[in-house]
This record gives C-alpha cells, structure tokens and sequence, in this order.
C-alpha cells in the first residue's frame, strides 16, 4: 500500500538505519535526515510496495560507495543521483519506473527518499540485502542471478562514468578503482531489473522495518522495555549485558579491495564472567563466547546501550562501556548454500564457516 512519509517517519528511519549497522559514522546519517526533512516541507516521498508496480517497470538500486572518505567530510552537492539514473535510462532507453535502496541500513537505508525528493520517483520497501555488506556483489539479486550492470557513478569531482561487467565480482573491483578516483564516494546507481525480479529475489519491507525500529528505540521507555519490543518484533536475541575490557587492532590482513576498518573488542558478561568477542570489518561479523562461536555474518549483531537503550556506535566505545549484545537473523536467502558462499565469515577473509553450514 501507497504511503506519503512524514519528517517523523524520516527521524525514526535514521535511528533505525542506525540500530542496523552500529558501526556507522551517524554524522552523514543525521546530515541527509536532516536535508530530507526540511525538502519535505514543500515535497512528498511516496513508500509504496513492489508488488504496486508492473511487472515489467524498470527499477533500480541507488547508493552511496565509500573508499576511505566520510560523505559528512565532502557531502553531495545534489544532483550526483539524478545524474546517475539519468545515464541509466540513456543507457538502457528506457524511463525508471521506481527506485530501491541498495542496502537496508546506514546511510544507504536513508538515502533513498533524498532521491525519492529529486527524482519525484516513488520509493520500493524493499532492497537487496536486508541489512548492510560492504560490498556491492553481496546481495540477494546476485544469488538469484540478476545483473549487477550496467552501473553509473558520479563522485566528489561530478566526474561520471558508466560501467558495464557480466561478472559482479569484477564490477566490485571496477567499482572501487573508479571511486577511488572519484574522490573517495560516489553515488551509484545499479541492478537495474523488472519489477517482477526484485518482487522475486528482494527483501521486503526495508524501509518500513527501519521506521518501525526507530519507533521503538525513540520512545520514551526503558531500555528493558526497547529489548521486549525489539524482541517481538525481530525476533532479536540478547547474546551477554557485557562491559568493555579491551580494543585492539587486528593483525590480520583483509583481502585486497574489501572495504574495512578491522579491530576487535573485548568484554566480560556482567552476570556470567563470560568471555565476549567481537570481530569487526566495518560491521561486526563475528562474535564468540568463550570462545565458541554464538553469531556470524550473515546473522546481524548491533549493540545497545545497557542504560538507555539507545544504539552504541562501535566508533564510540570505550573501556568501562557497558552494553547489550543483540543479535538477529538477516533474510532467510543468505542462509541458503549460494547465500553464504558471499556473505559468511570465510568471504571476509575469516577462516571459519557459518554454523548453519550443512556439509564441509
């Protein structure tokens, strides 16, 4: 069902596009919701469902790519995603019926209704991955085979390029150079498909699951009361209530051209004494206790403030912290064989296989 946004549905977006990737930078997250609201005092987003499309309308994914540079440092000027979905129809003589976030949290899970505002295109609740992957391979339309490309970029430079790779991996590397180039960000706009493939192949209800997250976390109730609710909703988990002993830098090397900032933290469960670890590549992809292995990428873990309920950046951590380590499912395609072979541990590197694993 059709539905016009409210600068409060745009408030409680941003916490939720938060709750689900703890470790963003939220300046640039508060920056676009910010932009978002006062636009909207004059224009309208419009949520509406896949299925409200014909099957045959184009759609496309749109999306920010970093390589080393904050947005909130050298934000966009404007017209860097018109740009891009302009090239795409040039490119594909064909007009863009809809757009769709690229990922369903952090500045991506936002980003879509600045455009939604430009464009005038009304906006799919519903993206490719159902949380947030550093890279632009990791999605549900690539496990279901639908074409990364053609992809257009436009950077810091207003510089734009077209890019045109069969293989999504070999995009991924294109991609990056290209950004790299660019500035260090660039707005994309991607997977351009039918409505019938993303109905098909998507994850539904992004953009509504983030506004009802945020309704939570920015009520006025105790943190307890966040968690229960959270609960109900997700399905979400309490893995410890653990207090911050250590953060240290990893050793370990990250593949060429995977995005990281890798570091690891260390906590003792408040209760128990237990042992907890945190492994972190941008998100956090592994957590074990005492050193068993309790989630793993593609599972998403976040953390809460113990106190507040309020989301604890992992950027803001510090020793003493006291904090709850929440877990919840991601969308049931990563769970699948295809699912992950892209996104369990052992694709970022870490040599360990998710749980869920059936053989090998």
């Amino acid at each position: 069902m059709s539905t016009i946004l409210s600068p409060e549905d745009v408030g409680h977006l941003r916490t939720g596009a938060h709750f689900l990737a703890c470790a963003i930078d939220p300046t640039a997250i508060h920056v676009y919701a910010g932009m978002i609201q006062e636009a909207m005092q004059d224009r309208s987003v419009e949520l509406i469902t896949v299925d409200e499309l014909a099957p045959d309308d184009l759609v496309v994914a749109v999306g920010m790519v970093t390589q080393g540079l904050f947005i909130a440092d050298m934000p966009p000027v404007g017209d860097e995603f018109t740009g891009c979905i302009e090239a795409i129809e040039t490119r594909l003589g064909r007009k863009v019926g809809a757009i769709y976030s690229l990922a369903a949290a952090n500045i991506n899970g936002i980003i879509p209704l600045m455009v939604g505002l430009q464009s005038s295109l009304p906006v799919i609740d519903s993206d490719p991955m159902g949380r947030v992957f550093p890279l632009i391979s990791q999605t549900t339309l690539n496990i279901g085979g639908v074409a990364i490309g053609p992809i257009a970029l436009m950077g810091v430079t207003g510089e734009r390029a077209v890019v045109e790779a069969a293989d999504p991996q070999r995009a991924e590397t294109l991609v990056r150079a290209l950004v790299t180039e660019l500035g260090g960000w660039a707005a994309t706009v991607m997977y351009p498909c039918s409505a019938r493939q993303l109905a098909e192949h998507g994850v539904h209800g992004s953009v509504s699951r983030m506004i009802r997250i945020g309704q939570i976390l920015d009520a006025d109730t105790s943190a307890e009361s966040k968690f229960l609710s959270l609960s109900d909703f997700l399905g979400v988990t309490r893995i410890a209530r653990a207090r911050v002993s250590h953060i240290e830098g990893l050793s370990r090397p990250t593949d060429l051209g995977l995005p990281a900032q890798p570091s690891s933290v260390t906590l003792v469960d408040e209760t128990t004494g237990q042992i907890i670890r945190l492994e972190i590549q941008n998100e956090i992809l592994l957590v074990l206790v005492d050193g068993a292995v309790a989630a793993a990428v593609p599972d998403m873990v976040t953390l809460l403030n113990s106190e507040h309920g309020s989301v604890a950046s992992l950027e803001d951590l510090r020793v003493g912290n006291v904090v709850d380590v929440l877990k919840l499912n991601a969308a049931p395609q990563w769970y699948s064989e295809a699912g992950l072979d892209l996104a369990e541990p052992a694709a970022f590197g870490i040599p360990l296989k998710h749980p869920r694993r059936r053989h090998g």
